[in-house]
């Protein structure tokens, strides 16, 4: 048994690549991290720039806060170990009613990391719901990379729109639905991506 996650649940995520939900912090906690946000976007009089998104850790307090949070370190050590390393953070934001998605991707195939012993924590700053447009995941971790092709969708969120250059049937995926504080692990090979924000309000996410 971890500090947090079960034998169990450590079992899933070598297996599956991937385990979820796991509560982190109070949702009243998570919402002092979307307000600290929402603040300094509003001094600034819109919503922050995609320059701004990427290495947030290394731009706000309130990031920083938590990629240094005691439970959402003690979830990731229980899989990875003690010695860890901040890689990169990201922000992760649709607003409400939004066309935006990710398409099917893995991160490992563009990342360049090596050896691909690296996992991302999905902190949920809001209610990530069906409708919200959660992540996608496809159980099972390749132990390869999966060629990409570029699709230039412009409603894409990742560069290129990026995507497997194999279709996945939506009935061998699983929805990734998390409640404001708790958290996601993925493995940097897994599947995944995520559909539009159908939902009346900002879907958030934090990606360590």
């Amino acid at each position: 048994m971890g500090k947090v996650l079960s034998d169990a649940a450590v079992e899933q995520y070598r297996r599956d690549g991937y385990y979820f939900p796991i509560d982190v912090m109070s949702p009243q906690e998570a919402a002092g991290f979307r307000r600290r946000l929402e603040s300094y976007e509003e001094s600034q009089g819109g919503r922050l720039k995609s320059n701004y998104r990427h290495k947030v850790h290394l731009l706000f307090p309130w990031a920083y806060e938590l990629v240094t949070h005691p439970k959402i370190l003690d979830a990731v050590e229980d899989i990875m170990g003690p010695n860890l390393i901040c890689w990169s953070t990201n922000l992760f934001a649709k607003e409400a009613h939004d066309p935006a998605f990710v398409s099917m991707h893995q991160d490992s195939t563009y990342w360049g990391l090596d050896p691909a012993d690296v996992m991302t924590a999905w902190v949920a700053l809001s209610d990530v719901s069906e409708k919200a447009g959660p992540m996608t995941f496809v159980p099972g971790t390749p132990k390869s990379p999966i060629a990409l092709r570029d699709t230039l969708h412009e409603h894409n969120l990742l560069p290129r729109g990026q995507e497997i250059e194999v279709d996945v049937p939506e009935a061998e995926t699983v929805n990734v639905v998390l409640k404001p504080g708790q958290i996601s692990l993925h493995h940097v090979m897994l599947v995944h991506g995520s559909g539009p924000n159908e939902s009346d309000d900002r879907r958030i996410g934090f990606a360590i």
